[in-house]
This record gives structure tokens, C-alpha cells and sequence, in this order.
């Protein structure tokens, strides 16, 4: 009797070891499925791992900067006056000069010779001779938009003799303040002052050249009006200049 109920118990184990094994491998399958399934959703942010992640970024793109049709390219409006210096040239007057840290630095010394060439009807008569002068160029400038304008203090002499119908001189020395603007190889000149003991303004057209860096050589002509000269009045003459002077 012990010997059939051991049979019985071991064939009720058998018989559970192998309704049971289909059962444990249905469940590690499950269980390894669901963790291959987290993996991947933590992997694909929220998709499976095996989905186009680029709609996502192009999505965030267009959604922090917007759609390329939607963008437009602002530019920054440049002032007016900005705009118009930019567009102006730069008006380059004398050369650097010999002393570059020197006080004297931005000046020149120019020696002249004039003849007057055309005179008004009252010195028609009057005979006129070579002067000669000396002007220097103050290192001082002051801009007017953006021309520069250069000072000048002229000592020069100059001549008339009258002859027929009366005798009579107008000769002496004449101290000229100018206001210049000087250009590359262009030059003008306003000027007033005294010559000899009579009030008088000036004005100079003039073109140079350069033989050397900081020397220059000049031809001009000046129109000069005298506000009122013994026993003429009020006259006025043009006169041809020459010059030639250094960069300080």
C-alpha cells in the first residue's frame, strides 16, 4: 500500500512541474517585454525608440523662431546725417609737416611775389611794381561741416606810383589775417586787414603742387579793395601770386 502511494505522489508532482513551466516562461517573457517597452519609451522621450525624432525639433524650432515664410529680416535704418558723412570724402588739407611734435607742427612759412595784372579805373595810371611778402599759417583749425579752415597772418609790401595827371604814391606794407581752406592742390583765401594805414579785404584763389612731402609751390591770383585811398577814393586790383612755402 506505501509502495502505490508514493507512486501517486510522484506522478501529482510530475504532473504539476509540468502544467507549471508554460506558466513561468509566459511570465518572464512578459515581464522582459515590459522592460524592453520602458527602455525604449525613455530612450524615445515619450515615442518608441525606433520613431523620427527631427518633426519634434523642427517643431521647436518653428515654434521659438517661426516658420520660414512668417520670418522676416529686419535691418537697422541708418540715420540721415549718419548716411551723409558717411558718403562725404574726406578733405585732406596740408602735409603731416617736418616737426611732428612740435607746437609749430600744422603750420607753414610761405614766402610770396605778386604784380598786379588789372586795376580799377582810378589807378589806370598808376604804375605798379614786384612785391614781395611773407605769410605764415597758424596750427589751428576750425571745421565748418566738414571743410577745414586754416588761419594766416601775410606781411607783404606793395607799390603804386601815380605819374600824370598828379603825382602821388600808395605804397607800404600790408598785415593780412586770412581764414583758408586748403584742399590737396586747391586753395581759398578770405582775408582783411590794413594796407599801409588803410582798411582792406582780400580774396585769394590758388592751386599747388608738391615737389617734396612737406614743401609746396603755389600760382594764384587775389583780388584786393581798398575801402578809400588818398585822393582816389575806394580802388580795387588783381594781382598774380607766386609762392613757395614748408610744412612745419
Amino acid at each position: 500500500m506505501l509502495k502505490y502511494l508514493k507512486i501517486w505522489t510522484l506522478l501529482a508532482l510530475g504532473i504539476l512541474m509540468i502544467v507549471a513551466t508554460p506558466v513561468l516562461a509566459q511570465d518572464t517573457s512578459d515581464q522582459s517585454g515590459d522592460g524592453a517597452q520602458d527602455t525604449s519609451m525613455v530612450f524615445g522621450d515619450g515615442q518608441d525608440g525606433s520613431g523620427n525624432t527631427d518633426y519634434d525639433y523642427e517643431a521647436l524650432v518653428k515654434e521659438l523662431y517661426g516658420s520660414e515664410d512668417t520670418t522676416e529680416i529686419v535691418t537697422d535704418e541708418i540715420p540721415v546725417e549718419v548716411e551723409k558723412a558717411r558718403n562725404r570724402n574726406e578733405v585732406r588739407g596740408p602735409a603731416p609737416g617736418m616737426f611732428a611734435n612740435s607746437r609749430l607742427n600744422g603750420a607753414y612759412l610761405s614766402f610770396n611775389m605778386a604784380s598786379p595784372y588789372a586795376v580799377a579805373g582810378q589807378l589806370e595810371s598808376w604804375y605798379s611794381y614786384i612785391d614781395a611778402g611773407m605769410a605764415v599759417k597758424l596750427p589751428y583749425e576750425v571745421y565748418v561741416e566738414s571743410i577745414p579752415l586754416y588761419f594766416l597772418f601775410e606781411v607783404s609790401s606793395f607799390s603804386f606810383e601815380n605819374t600824370y595827371p598828379q603825382g602821388g604814391t600808395f605804397a607800404g606794407l600790408a598785415y593780412i589775417l586770412q581764414a583758408s581752406a586748403i584742399g590737396d592742390q586747391s586753395s581759398a583765401a578770405l582775408g582783411f586787414g590794413f594796407w599801409d594805414s588803410e582798411i582792406g579785404s582780400m580774396l585769394e584763389l590758388g592751386y599747388r603742387f608738391r615737389p617734396t612731402k612737406n614743401t609746396f609751390f603755389r600760382v594764384g591770383t587775389r583780388g584786393v579793395l581798398i575801402t578809400d585811398i588818398e585822393l582816389i577814393g575806394s580802388a580795387w586790383w588783381a594781382e598774380l601770386r607766386l609762392s613757395m612755402g614748408f610744412e612745419l
